[in-house]
């Protein structure tokens, strides 16, 4: 699972801040989930971690499609589908992919560590975003941007449900939780729950290692897992070279 939320969280990321390279190659992907920057915990997935975790966000949970190689591409592209799957609008997209990426924040870290992807007005603004991730009986905001409405076709499926401006929440269960101010801290964090329930003990501020207690390592994976995971990887390259062969002796 933290795998998986790390890709997610890079899908998000990379289409609001540099969508000239999005949709994403695995390998792109590998080395987002693995930045040393804007990230908490800093881990070092390998590939096939990262295969195994798009995987299971298409097979499990449908919120990444693939675009296979062929008209142009040479190599298979992934993209989310949370417009889809959950009718965010932007504002509600940057938090979460903020949260995904760098564990529990303040209101006033999410306002910086958001600006590349969505402009809020204030803390308030925020504010009233978050009662709405951490409410999914609360409808949408219809006057916010969503990037279904902007982008289209680029962003939803042919197949995929179309959203009404008015659209209303598709989810379960929150997406957020807030807690109270911890010992040692100033402030009260919010954190995503896209990984399920979150120990508020592990939001202290004097052990930062204790973050690293929501994602386990993983040895969890099956080994079957890795292992078809492995060799989806390794089919991947092969399939590049092959293009690249075909191309300059072709």
């Amino acid at each position: 699972m933290p795998a998986q939320v790390r890709v997610l969280g890079c899908l998000l990321e990379k289409e609001m801040t540099v969508p000239d390279t999005y949709p994403m190659t695995l390998n792109s992907l590998v080395t987002a989930c693995n930045q040393q920057t804007s990230r908490h915990p800093v881990v070092n997935y390998p590939a096939a971690e990262v295969s195994a975790a798009l995987d299971r966000l298409r097979l499990d949970h449908r919120l990444v499609r693939v675009l296979f190689s062929g008209a142009g591409s040479r190599v298979d592209k992934f993209r989310h589908i949370v417009e889809e799957r959950w009718g965010l609008s932007r504002p509600e997209k940057a938090l979460l992919c903020v949260l995904s990426l760098r564990g529990p924040q303040t209101v006033a870290e999410l306002k910086t560590r958001t600006e590349r992807m969505h402009d809020f007005a204030d803390v308030d603004t925020i504010e009233r975003v978050l009662d709405r991730l951490a409410d999914p009986t609360q409808d949408g905001d219809t006057d916010e941007p969503t990037d279904v409405r902007d982008s289209g076709i680029l962003r939803v499926s042919d197949n995929g449900p179309e959203l009404a401006p008015g659209y209303r929440r598709t989810w379960d269960g929150p997406l957020v939780v807030r807690f109270d101010r911890q010992a040692g801290q100033k402030e009260a964090r919010v954190m995503h729950l896209l990984g399920g329930p979150v120990d508020a003990s592990a939001l202290r501020d004097d052990d930062p290692s204790s973050h690293r207690t929501t994602f386990p390592s993983s040895q969890s994976l099956p080994a079957s897992l890795d292992r078809v995971a492995l060799l989806e990887a390794q089919l991947a390259e092969l399939r590049t070279e092959f293009d690249a062969f075909r191309a300059q002796f072709g």
